[in-house]
């Protein structure tokens, strides 16, 4: 907590004026957003990607109407959580009793937690291997895991937990569907920008290669701010050339590298 009140004073002294273009999709809150307005940063939101629950799927149905019979419950994201627990509570309006929660990111713990009396997160540690690290998850042997998602990422949770000995299965809630329109409205910003901020390689991807936006930089040189190496990867393949790496996808992280680099 000290930490965070620390960060925020670091970069109310450091970000103001800085220009930000933030291209993950909307969420209800959105700590990043607050924190940066908070330090006075000048932050464009546009999504480039949109979030499509998925209804009209026979095994999502099982899934959700079989909850019971699932020992472990993992939801990856905000988005994950929110459309997840929409679709149980048609079938379960009382929850049921045996299943453990996990989730990735303090805010999507923080949602799932209005649900359940307790969720399992790996704090300031917010990826796959934080999860996996938790002594909750180390011996799942013959357990049955169910991890909500948005259809294909990292495949680092159910390979580890399958070699743990656990069943794993996903359920893609949700689709990402790139909006063509807000593409063009973030290409637009590129000319004007410190930094791009991108929580994903497939933001990145959805943006495409920066040899094809050149008309659209203009010349300016930004830099793109990523949670992760693997992400840091994938701008470099893509022709980003000034790429600072967060520790995490948490806000005050990924807040700390743009005021180290600033």
């Amino acid at each position: 907590m000290l930490e965070s009140y620390w960060l925020r004073f670091m970069a109310i002294n450091g970000l103001a004026g800085t220009r930000l273009l933030l291209i993950r999709s909307h969420r209800d809150y959105d700590e990043f957003l607050t924190l940066a307005s908070d330090a006075r940063a000048k932050v464009a939101h546009i999504p480039v990607i949109d979030i499509e629950p998925v209804v009209e799927n026979s095994k999502v149905t099982q899934q959700i109407v079989s909850f019971d019979l699932f020992d472990i419950a993992i939801f990856v994201s905000v988005h994950a959580g929110q459309i997840a627990m929409q679709r149980l509570d048609e079938y379960w309006p009382m929850l049921p009793v045996g299943v453990d929660y996990f989730a990735i990111g303090r805010q999507t713990a923080s949602f799932i937690n209005g649900y359940v009396n307790n969720v399992y997160s790996p704090g300031n540690n917010a990826n796959s291997e934080g999860l996996l690290e938790l002594p909750e998850l180390q011996d799942v042997k013959n357990k049955s895991v169910v991890i909500f998602r948005g259809g294909r990422g990292r495949e680092t949770l159910s390979q580890e937990l399958s070699a743990r000995g656990a069943n794993v299965e996903y359920c893609d809630i949700y689709r990402r569907v790139k909006n063509q329109k807000n593409l063009q409205l973030a290409y637009r910003q590129l000319s004007e920008i410190d930094f791009l901020i991108a929580h994903s390689g497939e933001l990145l991807e959805a943006m495409g290669p920066l040899k094809n936006l050149e008309n659209f930089v203009s010349g300016n040189l930004f830099s793109v701010v990523v949670p992760s190496q693997r992400v840091a990867e994938i701008a470099y393949d893509l022709g980003y050339g000034s790429v600072f790496v967060a520790k995490n996808a948490l806000p005050e992280s990924m807040l700390a590298v743009l005021e180290q680099n600033i």
